[in-house]
């Protein structure tokens, strides 16, 4: 009920024990008539509560949790969000969401998309449901029943050795440092980009730190790798000649424009054009580094090193992916070993032309 406070009326809406938010009217009707409003939100709040989490929230409170992890990963999360929000509406309870929903919801996406987006999607959604029952409550998760859809992948390309020769080739000197860096140390592209003189180059014991954010919780983890002569000569030059000797990252934009004087992000035309200049066929960051693992498992080099060198944090995973990078090619040394060798004339296996064996 409002009450008299001074020449105003105060009103102080409650609902099953919740206080609502109270106002200072002119008017004792005023009043009246803001308790009324305030205790139908109120209503509206307690009846979710009840029936419990709603989509909307979840999905917010899901991308609060994922801002901790890589923008990229966080804009995929944010995509499918918005995805499920269309196809069933925010106000939907979660814990009514059903395996059937689920599974018609990957099935339209398969459609309209592809297999392996929708593949995507609900590796994501899993992860997001899986928060939900760990953090608040939530039931059940709907898109633990569903599985994953066949689907058959390119190998992706890797370049060849004279491919790469080419590319050194036409680069300037500035563009061979940025070429050096992923060359000499099989990073991914974040990784270089987000180099700093101070933290991340050590010219006395010539090595480089290298900081990646594929962890389960998001977090930074860093691994240091020695310098190969190659990558201190390069880095070693443009510290010498860097344009912006007062600014802390290794790589800096120089061309005239917004970016001008600011970090690289993301630079993506630079390996195109290169690719372009040196006549061979457009490859990006990912196919250098997918290179770098190639070249030295052909040169025997142990697993597990090459799964430091790689920042693979399980030996299973660096084995994976070379496997991805060798392709049906491994299989020629071994399918060769299935050759019958011809026997000469003058076997004494051979049966001689008309002669009875």
């Amino acid at each position: 009920m409002p009450y008299k406070e001074g020449k105003r009326w105060r009103a102080t809406p409650h609902h099953k024990g919740i206080r609502g938010k109270t106002k200072l009217c002119g008017t004792k009707k005023e009043a009246q008539e803001w308790e009324r409003q305030e205790r139908d939100r109120l209503k509206s709040i307690v009846l979710r509560q009840q029936k419990g989490m709603d989509l909307l929230t979840m999905c917010g409170k899901y991308l609060d949790h994922a801002e901790r992890y890589s923008p990229k990963t966080y804009q995929e999360k944010r995509s499918v969000c918005q995805k499920i929000l269309r196809a069933w509406g925010q106000d939907v309870i979660v814990d009514t969401i059903t395996p059937g929903m689920a599974e018609t919801f990957l099935i339209a996406q398969k459609k309209i998309r592809s297999p392996n987006a929708a593949n995507k999607d609900r590796k994501n959604l899993n992860a997001m449901f899986n928060h939900a029952i760990k953090i608040y409550g939530v039931k059940s998760n709907p898109f633990a029943a569903t599985q994953n859809f066949p689907c058959d992948r390119e190998p992706q390309y890797t370049p060849p050795v004279e491919d790469v020769l080419r590319l050194l080739a036409v680069c300037t000197r500035n563009e061979r440092v940025f070429l050096d860096a992923y060359l000499q140390t099989g990073a991914r592209r974040s990784e270089i980009f987000r180099w700093t003189w101070h933290d991340d180059i050590n010219f006395e014991q010539r090595r480089v730190r290298i900081g990646t954010r594929k962890t389960k919780d998001g977090s930074m983890r860093y691994r240091w790798l020695d310098m190969s002569t190659e990558l201190y000569e390069s880095l070693w030059w443009l510290w010498e000649n860097r344009s912006f000797k007062h600014k802390p990252y290794v790589f800096i934009c120089d061309t005239p424009g917004i970016h001008f004087g600011k970090p690289y992000s993301y630079r993506q035309y630079f390996m195109r054009n290169l690719c372009k200049r040196a006549g061979v066929e457009p490859f990006g960051y990912h196919a250098i580094r997918r290179f770098v693992a190639s070249l030295l498992d052909d040169k025997k080099v142990p697993l597990d090193r090459i799964r430091r060198i790689l920042g693979h944090e399980k030996v299973s995973t660096t084995d994976r992916y070379i496997k991805s990078i060798r392709g049906a090619d491994t299989m020629q040394e071994t399918m060769d070993l299935l050759r019958i060798e011809k026997k000469s004339e003058d076997s004494p296996t051979r049966c001689r032309q008309n002669e009875i064996p």
